[in-house]
Formats: C-alpha cells, structure tokens, sequence
C-alpha cells in the first residue's frame, strides 16, 4: 500500500513538473520594450493587409456579436493574445493562421495601433449592478470584477483586459471557455477558477452590464 501511494505521488509530482505553461509570454524587460516599441502607423497599415478588419473593423469594433471589440484595450494586453495565438497556447484556428506569418514586433505594432483606437461605452443595461461586479463572492472565493478589470470595467495591468464596450455575445462564449478549460491562456488559472464558479445567468448578467451601448446613427 505504502509503495502505491508512493507511486501515485510521484505521478502527481511529474505531472506538476511536466505541465506546461497557460502561455509562454513573460512582461520582462525585452517584452515590454518590444510592445513600447509598437508603430501606430505600421499597425494601421497591418490592420488592413492583414484582414484584421474583416472581424474586428478597422477600428477595433466589430459588427458581429460573436466577435470581440479590441479597440482601447491595453497594448500589452492585445500582444499577449495575439502571441498566445501564434505560440498556439490560445488555438483558435482563424486567429492562430491569422497571425502565424507575423513576426513578433508586427504584433506589436498592431497592439499599439488598436490600442490608441475608441473604447465603445458600456450599456449597463441591467436594472441594478450585478454584486460580482463591485463585490464578488468571498464564500466562493470569486473576486469582484473591479479588482482585476479597473473600477469602471476600463481594463487593468498587463493581462487584464477592458470588460466595458464589449460585445456579450463574445463576453458569454468566452467564459464558457473558460469555464470548460477550452481556453486555458489565463495565467495561474485565474478566469478559469472564477468562470467554474459562476452561474449561466451570472455570466449573462455581468455581459448585458458590461456589454456595448448601441452606435448612434448618423442623422440625415
């Protein structure tokens, strides 16, 4: 009996060893001057060549619910998502062939470009505040989402993206993704911890909160 529990431990121990990385991009001091060194200009030029815009608009806003508003996030959030798609650690097939012939520092001229672009405003349009937002849920050791995500959903440090002016539809599916381990570049498993904890109607309140107001139209 002791030399199983010795065995399994050991398993256990190799697996831990073995594991790999949620993402291979590291903020040390040549990855944060790569993303400092991001041309607007060049990144504009790669927006369009690129397609970029065919889901994203040319200026970071999409017209499809299912794909995700980018414009006014933080540059070094936008390069890691991109290099965790190159590096495959985030293998969505669009994006990881959308982005498997670009060399690192096109990245980052792309993250600098959308990162300059227009945040859209967040709806709210939910009666009151979703309590996860400001207060989270200490019982199920879920943080509030302005702890991470700025206290008005504008984003935070490195990898924490803006949560306000996003589409729901894409907000919904992303955490599903999380919540099912199908995304799994989160670094120390912090989305996807949360996303388990949190129910369908959580997830959709926190999306209609966070979610884009409607584009006004142009008046003739």
């Amino acid at each position: 009996m002791k030399i199983i529990t010795t065995f399994s431990l050991l398993l256990c121990f190799s697996a831990m060893v073995f594991a790999e990385p949620s993402s291979l991009v590291a903020y040390d001091k040549e990855t944060r001057a790569l993303i400092r060194s991001g041309s607007v200009e060049n990144g504009k030029k790669l927006a369009s060549s690129a397609k970029c815009k065919r889901c994203h608009g040319m200026d970071g806003l999409s017209e499809d619910d299912d794909d995700p508003n980018i414009a006014g996030m933080s540059a070094t959030y936008i390069f890691k998502q991109l290099k965790d798609y190159k590096d495959e650690k985030r293998p969505e097939r669009s994006m990881v062939k959308a982005v498997r012939d670009l060399s690192d520092q096109d990245l980052s001229d792309l993250s600098a470009y959308y990162a300059t672009q227009e945040m859209l405003p967040a709806a709210h349009a939910t009666d009151t505040v979703p309590i996860l937002v400001h207060k989270g849920d200490p019982r199920r050791m879920v943080r509030a989402c302005n702890s991470c995500h700025g206290q008005n959903g504008e984003g935070g440090e490195y990898d924490m993206p803006a949560l306000n002016g996003q589409r729901p539809g894409y907000f919904v599916t992303a955490m599903e993704e999380f919540r099912e381990d199908d995304r799994s570049n989160d670094i120390y498993w912090r989305m996807r911890d949360i996303a388990k904890e949190l129910t369908d109607e959580e997830i959709e309140e926190l999306a209609s909160y966070y979610s884009a107001a409607p584009l006004e139209e142009d008046e003739d």
